[in-house]
């Protein structure tokens, strides 16, 4: 019989004590920074719109003065505002759109579409800005492909390198064009005939604030931002941005888009001018100015306007009005808790039919834009001008059947 014997037996202890105190520390950075970063969110979406809502009104009146100035001297005072408010508009949303990139509340909404309709959009954006300076501006014609992208982020980015190349370019040209690789993408370049970036600041034209050529910091000329959110939407997308320049003799920035099956193109309507046409509108905004703003504008489109200050105001107008509204277009944060999409909803249930509606908001976060698409509405970012206001609600419409 064979006997075990234990020779020796031991007991290995470690104090791990530094170790979960390290874990601990670690867990509670990540739970601050998580704060920190939805703190940051909350003030973003805040912040954007207490921001936009006296640049709305701004937007609005100088809309409505358009018909009431007639004389040279104020019309090319008017014209100078006008200016001015876009500048102001460019440099908060540059300003909005770094700190959201940065924060990670953008989330791209990827799809198939004909990039030909996007870059028409664009170049008849920009064709006359460019022709305003003497420039030629040059587009495909036809670019008969699709890509897989988010159409909102690639125009942003696009639209960036296009306002980039008219701004830098005195004289000659600007072109956008489109065509395919060998590797299955698409590239979409933007060429001038500008200043072109000396070598050493070919890296740094993508930090945020940093301008070429622009050493008084001329505020007509940006901030700088529009690089910066073009190399950050480059990231989030997965499109990489090739630059090829030479100082003296332009530019050429080349964006790459995986390329998808065809999507079916369907032609769209283009809007009238007056899309109200004796329509009845219900106007909903808790900011007067804004409110006034946006009355005068519906009823300049030919709308009967019910305005009121809230929900509660609306329903309770409509009760006495006896009519059903043909539209409704209302702010998304009203006063207490109420929400926009709530007032519409409220209504349609009043009249038992799904009334086409439109959000106009200072908010850009994806929330707001999921509640809008949940309940069949339009979105538009404030601030918005009466093409912008017009064009949305003859969609909505026309969608509604």
């Amino acid at each position: 019989m064979v006997e075990d014997h234990v020779l020796f037996a031991g007991v290995v202890t470690q104090d791990i004590t530094a170790l979960r105190r390290v874990e601990s520390a670690l867990r509670a950075t990540k739970e601050d920074a998580e704060a920190a970063n939805q703190a940051k969110s909350r003030f973003l979406a805040a912040a954007s719109h207490d921001l936009r809502q006296p640049l709305q009104s701004l937007f609005l009146f100088h809309a409505s003065l358009d018909r009431h100035v007639t004389d040279a001297d104020g019309r090319h005072k008017l014209d100078m505002l006008g200016v001015g408010l876009d500048t102001l508009k460019g440099l908060l949303d540059g300003l909005l759109d770094v700190s959201r990139l940065e924060s990670g509340t953008v989330a791209p909404r990827v799809s198939v579409f004909p990039i030909s309709r996007l870059l028409e959009e664009i170049g008849d954006s920009y064709r006359p800005i460019a022709e305003s300076k003497g420039l030629r501006f040059d587009t495909v014609s036809e670019c008969p492909l699709a890509v897989r992208s988010d159409p909102t982020l690639l125009g942003r980015m696009i639209r960036n390198l296009m306002e980039n190349a008219i701004r830098y370019t005195s004289r000659g040209f600007v072109r956008l064009e489109c065509h395919p690789t060998d590797d299955g993408r698409i590239r979409i370049d933007v060429v001038d005939s500008g200043i072109g970036i000396p070598a050493d600041q070919t890296g740094l034209i993508f930090e945020e604030f940093h301008q070429v050529g622009n050493p008084e910091r001329d505020r007509t000329r940006g901030l700088g931002l529009g690089l910066a959110i073009v190399r950050r939407l480059s990231d989030l997308l997965g499109h990489p941005v090739v630059l090829t320049t030479e100082p003296g003799q332009g530019s050429l920035f080349s964006i790459l888009v995986p390329q998808a099956e065809m999507a079916p193109q369907i032609a769209a309507d283009r809007p009238v001018a007056k899309p109200g046409r004796g329509r009845f509108a219900v106007l909903i905004e808790d900011d007067a100015l804004v409110l006034i703003g946006l009355q005068a504008t519906l009823e300049e489109f030919g709308f009967d306007v019910l305005a009121a200050g809230s929900g509660d105001e609306a329903l309770k107008r409509l009760h006495a009005e006896g009519r059903c509204p043909d539209v409704v277009v209302t702010d998304y944060r009203l006063r207490g808790d109420e929400v926009g999409t709530h007032a519409v909803r409220r209504i349609r249930a009043l009249y038992k039919r799904t009334v086409p509606g439109l959000v106009l908001t200072g908010e850009t976060g994806q929330e707001t834009r999921d509640d809008a698409e949940r309940n069949g509405l339009g979105i538009l970012h404030k601030p918005i001008d009466p093409d912008q206001l017009s064009a949305a609600l003859e969609l909505q419409m026309a969608a509604a059947g």
